[in-house]
């Protein structure tokens, strides 16, 4: 018998630098969320990126980024703490999320 549970289908991207070219990141906004398995805070944000993810699907792009599989793309950018969000436009970090409402700094960051 079968006892793997199938993944829910998610709008989030799953993301590796080999896969997230930088075309990705200047091509439209972008949320990267910075996420390591030793922290669970990640598990509250992440249900907030999936509904952002699908209302938003094509104006704006959700990826989660496991920083222990893409350590130095994450020092790039200086994370530091866990979790983090940035938010990218053109090709740039526009804003940090470093607590407080994502709610609010997701709208915004997108504004």
């Amino acid at each position: 018998m079968n006892t793997t549970i199938p993944e829910r289908p998610t709008a989030i991207v799953n993301g590796d630098v080999s896969a997230f070219p930088e075309e990705d990141l200047k091509s439209a906004k972008v949320i990267v969320h910075f996420w390591g398995k030793w922290c669970p805070p990640f598990e509250l944000i992440e249900p907030i990126l999936e509904q952002v993810a699908t209302e938003l699907a094509g104006k704006v792009k959700v990826v989660k980024l496991n920083i222990g599989e893409n350590r130095d793309f994450a020092t790039q950018y200086g994370v530091d703490d866990f979790p983090m969000l940035a938010m990218f436009k053109g090709g740039e970090v526009a804003d940090i999320y470093d607590g407080g409402s994502l709610g609010c700094w997701i709208s915004e960051a997108l504004a």
